[in-house]
């Protein structure tokens, strides 16, 4: 008996050291093959500026002035660090939005019109302002979590990236899923621009 377990021991060994071997291990970032290109997102980002700017919703019905409201999406197409596709927010008051960066979901500030070159603000055609300051509510109570390198996850709410978490705030509470087919399950910003869901209140190219 004991002949045979010291026998079987060594191959045991063995198979561990492979298993944990060939264990993936965790990204910081995903594989280039993941993000595309700034070449591939250009058609998008052209069309996105050939968008016509509407009035805002509510009583103001501002046409065409960098918005403060809160729920207001903001969707920039310059490059964010290392990711080609752009950047998107949602705004929580005049002075702040609510985004996931690099560190996670956090706040930040709504200076967008002077800290980015290319800007639009959205409006999601089927909800009310009340509707709006809700989402931007839900997204201020992701604040903390970690930023989702995984573009493809979108249905995670253990982590973010920036236009999943704008993406799923209206997903999870009014059912509006603002993503495009364009990309697959990954949703990147200028997807939130060519959804039918939302319109161009504001621009800047």
């Amino acid at each position: 008996m004991y002949k045979k377990m010291i026998a079987v021991l060594p191959i045991l060994v063995v198979l561990l050291a492979i298993s944990s071997f060939h264990t993936p291990a965790v990204a910081s970032e995903p594989p280039a093959r993941d993000v595309p290109s700034e070449e591939e997102f250009a058609p998008y980002w052209e069309e996105a500026a050939r968008m016509p700017i509407m009035s805002d919703k509510g009583p103001m019905r501002r046409l065409g002035t960098y918005p403060t409201r809160k729920g207001v999406i903001l969707v920039t197409g310059d490059k964010f660090k290392w990711i080609p596709s752009g950047h998107a927010a949602i705004v929580y008051s005049s002075s702040r939005v609510v985004e996931s960066t690099d560190q996670g979901v956090v706040f930040g500030s709504n200076n967008w019109a002077s800290s980015k070159g290319v800007v639009y603000g959205l409006n999601v055609n089927e909800t009310t302002t009340t509707q709006d300051a809700a989402a931007a509510n839900w997204c201020y109570s992701q604040i903390g979590k970690p930023y989702n390198y995984n573009f493809f996850d979108r249905d995670t709410r253990s982590s973010f990236y920036c236009s999943q978490l704008v993406w799923a705030a209206y997903k999870d509470l009014y059912g509006i899923d603002l993503d495009t087919p364009a990309w697959g399950n990954a949703v990147y910003p200028a997807e939130l621009v060519m959804s039918s869901h939302t319109s161009t209140i504001y621009s800047q190219v």
